[in-house]
């Protein structure tokens, strides 16, 4: 690879679209890969709108629905939320050159494993964002909270692909470093993400409503507790000494709206198996209970449910699914 790196973000929404409209507007060769045929719509037509702390933009940038007949590129950057994560891995094996390499900066995990499968161990890179958007339309990508990336090579080495990459962010304001131990960055993440997401999209409440509830906060002490016990007992290593105090100030300071909140309020699936959902299977294969994170999962997946059958499906009539089932009755006896 060389300095003109041709680079593809798989996944255009909240996170996706603010990292590829900020390279594209520093200057890069950035092209926007998207399964939602009215978002890659209006960017084609009107720009992608980019707003928040870098600024308001209006960006031209390429948009796709598809990957066939794009132009091999240097690297691929996965914003694709955890469920799409097998068919993106499938995607950037199709357009990366052979010394191309894949970045996922998704949350959850799993996502690292997954890449690598489909692309091999030293094709791919690992890395953890703390920076927050929101994806309020299609067409629009909105900053909301600038924080760092946490990027690096799964060999912990210091290549000059990784240095590169963390470069090109940096000059697109997006604030980057290089660790040598990404998976642990990648767990740390994890760790907060099941202290904090799943509460405030089974609420409504964001992370500093959360924290001013005693109740919730008693509720993220047992959350928190369960996560802490898998941790030990896998032997992870985690970006943050003090996990819980990560995870309690961080709810203190934030007043974002968590992507899992955004998701259940769009009526989209979440990402819970890949956080909390990860958690629970975790810790049946250890022999460990998790009741509390088993409970916001079960939760989750029936508000998932309600907010689809609300937001997306046709009027339910109730009167007729009580007359099938009272008919179901009978027949059973």
């Amino acid at each position: 690879m060389n300095g003109d790196w041709r680079i593809y973000v798989i996944g255009a929404g909240a996170m996706g679209g603010f990292y590829g409209g900020l390279l594209k507007h520093a200057g890069y060769d950035v092209s926007l890969i998207d399964v939602r045929e009215d978002h890659i719509a209006i960017i084609n037509r009107d720009g992608l709108k980019v707003e928040g702390v870098r600024g308001d933009h209006v960006i031209r940038i390429p948009a796709h629905t598809r990957h066939e007949g794009l132009e091999p590129c240097d690297l691929a950057i996965i914003f694709t939320d955890s469920n799409a994560t097998r068919e993106a891995a499938a995607t950037a094996k199709a357009v990366l050159k052979a010394d191309g390499v894949a970045m996922t900066l998704q949350n959850g995990i799993g996502n690292v494993e997954a890449l690598v499968e489909q692309l091999g161990k030293t094709r791919v890179v690992a890395g953890v964002t703390m920076n927050s958007g929101a994806h309020p339309e299609p067409g629009r990508s909105v900053y909301t909270n600038a924080d760092m990336t946490t990027i690096g090579e799964l060999d912990g080495s210091r290549s000059d692909r990784i240095i590169a990459v963390a470069d090109m962010l940096n000059k697109a304001g997006i604030e980057t470093e290089v660790v040598d131990d990404p998976m642990s960055y990648v767990y740390g993440k994890f760790v907060l993400n099941c202290g904090v997401n799943a509460i405030a999209a089974v609420t409504g409440l964001r992370s500093g409503e959360v924290y001013r509830t005693p109740e919730l906060r008693q509720l993220q002490g047992h959350i928190i507790d369960e996560v802490l016990q898998v941790v030990k007992a896998k032997g992870w290593t985690l970006s943050e000494s003090d996990p819980r105090g990560k995870i309690l100030h961080h709810s203190k300071l934030r007043f974002n709206k968590p992507s899992m909140l955004q998701h259940v309020e769009q009526g989209r699936r979440t990402e819970i198996d890949a956080i909390n959902g990860a958690l629970v299977r975790e810790a049946q294969a250890l022999g460990i209970a998790a009741p509390y994170n088993g409970a916001v999962v079960a939760i989750i997946k029936g508000v998932e449910k309600s907010r689809r059958q609300l937001l997306h499906e046709a009027p339910i009539d109730y009167a007729a699914l009580e007359a099938a089932a009272a008919e179901e009755d009978r027949s059973t006896k």
